[in-house]
């Protein structure tokens, strides 16, 4: 059985692989940062590295004519919840999965170098550890040629995935593993073959700039540092580089083990602004996914800004407490039935009720305000103000790039814990949030203003300004 298209579809990319019949077709996955792939040959499709609303990629393979025999997981997934035994049992399709990954659910666990049938073509099972120790990478090839290699968490376009998801102790042994298994693939592989990676697009799971240059692994050859550095540099320069990730991520493998549901995650009720603005009052997580100069022109006091247009899913995962009830607050319907199923995406399931924005059950009286700045006036009133509280809440590797005259850097990730450090810094002074772009110097002033401390959100660089 094949469901209808999600409200939240996702869309194909243009940049396919294409060999006489046997095709690739890559999705973006939004807000995390990462991809999943249809791949067809004769009409046999298999999903690769799909995220737990697969219903419209079912739903592109069933209106192209396709029918699905294999989905495909790379290695138990930490940023997200796979859709793949959930594509799996919709679809019927056999749920293949890297052996010694410790799954629970039923699935056919593959191992190095075993080969599946997919109409023309065939899957051949690469074992690549390092971003996990069980992780597998999956060659098609078409009348024994090599055409496209699913590399999931291994090798990406500038750079590799993290190896420090098992902890401290393991995270240079598997990025030492992760070095021998990209030049395992440039030994294994046809060097023609496209390059195709779930994480690198954006993703905490990935270690590099996120960009789209070379995309075959002989064009990877003259640019990915991981082919270009000799071990020790290269795995002192990743450990180096891998910084903090969400702290969900150590909570998605053992859900990916056990196997994920079929159900999306439910609608909310939808109630009055006012009663969300109560519910904002009284401490509870109202979450206003407005862009966020609406959110500074007008709110509900004690919301907090996460702008959909951001990355918002991974940081309300991040910041907000795992067992929150969440309410939202949105510009429309639309809006919320997208952010229900992104948020489900890494296993939130707590949007208790929703309300839209200029529903004329409360005053534009009644609204708080937050005062907001670009870079230009940040500069000024650094120059004016030598005194000038300025929070930087980007991560630590960004800050010591570009410092800023009093400057005070706590990473956005650390605020909801440091607040009483920064009311004591502030000293009564106004706050001025910066993050270089927008996004989480919004979140970081809506945190401040609901703890009762005065803040400016300065949106853009002051680089750029």
């Amino acid at each position: 059985m094949i469901r209808g298209t999600s409200a939240a579809p996702l869309t194909p990319l243009t940049d396919e692989v294409v060999l006489g019949s046997t095709r690739v077709v890559p999705f973006e996955v939004p807000g995390l940062g990462n991809r999943t792939y249809i791949a067809v040959s004769d009409n046999s499709a298999i999903l690769v590295d799909p995220p737990r609303d697969v219903d419209s990629l079912l739903g592109f393979i069933r209106d192209s004519g396709w029918s699905v025999t294999h989905v495909f997981d790379t290695h138990i997934h930490n940023d997200y919840i796979s859709g793949g035994l959930a594509a799996a049992r919709l679809s019927g399709a056999d749920y293949i999965v890297p052996s010694d990954g410790g799954i629970e659910c039923p699935a056919h666990e593959v191992t190095d170098g075993e080969v599946i049938t997919v109409g023309a073509g065939q899957i051949r099972a690469v074992r690549t550890p390092g971003h996990t120790p069980h992780h597998m990478s999956y060659v098609l090839s078409v009348s024994g040629r090599d055409i496209a290699t699913f590399t999931g968490g291994g090798l990406l376009y500038s750079g590799v995935g993290r190896t420090d998801l098992f902890g401290a102790d393991h995270a240079d042994e598997l990025a030492h593993a992760q070095w021998r298994s990209a030049r395992r693939l440039a030994h294994t592989v046809e060097h023609s073959s496209a390059i195709l990676p779930t994480h690198g697009f954006g993703s905490f799971c990935s270690v590099g700039d996120a960009v789209v240059g070379e995309h075959t692994l002989v064009g990877l050859h003259t640019t990915n540092p991981v082919f270009l550095m000799e071990e020790d540099s290269f795995v002192h320069q990743l450990l180096e580089n891998q910084g903090p990730y969400p702290d969900y991520f150590n909570r998605m493998g053992e859900l990916n083990r056990a196997g994920t549901p079929a159900d999306p995650p439910a609608m909310p009720p939808i109630r009055t602004l006012a009663l969300a603005a109560e519910d904002a009052a009284a401490g509870k997580w109202v979450l206003d996914l407005r862009h966020r100069h609406a959110f500074a022109d007008g709110h509900l006091a004690g919301s907090l800004s996460f702008d959909a247009a951001g990355a918002y899913v991974t940081y309300i995962g991040w910041l907000i407490p795992w067992d929150a009830d969440l309410h939202l607050v949105v510009p429309d319907e639309a809006t919320l039935q997208t952010a229900v199923i992104e948020l489900g995406r890494i296993a939130i399931n707590r949007v208790r009720s929703a309300a839209l924005w200029r529903d004329g059950s409360i005053n534009q009286s009644e609204l708080a305000s937050m005062r907001h700045a670009d870079g230009r006036r940040l500069r000024a009133a650094i120059a004016n103000d030598p005194e000038l509280r300025v929070l930087d809440v980007r991560l630590e590797s960004e800050s010591e790039r570009a410092r800023l005259a009093g400057q005070r850097a706590i990473p956005i990730h650390q605020l909801t814990q440091r607040l009483e450090e920064v009311r004591e810094w502030a000293d009564g002074h106004e706050v001025w949030v910066y993050c270089g772009s927008g996004f989480r110097s919004a979140v970081g002033a809506s945190l401040l203003n609901r703890a009762g401390i005065p803040a400016v959100h300065v949106d853009g660089s002051v680089v750029e300004s």
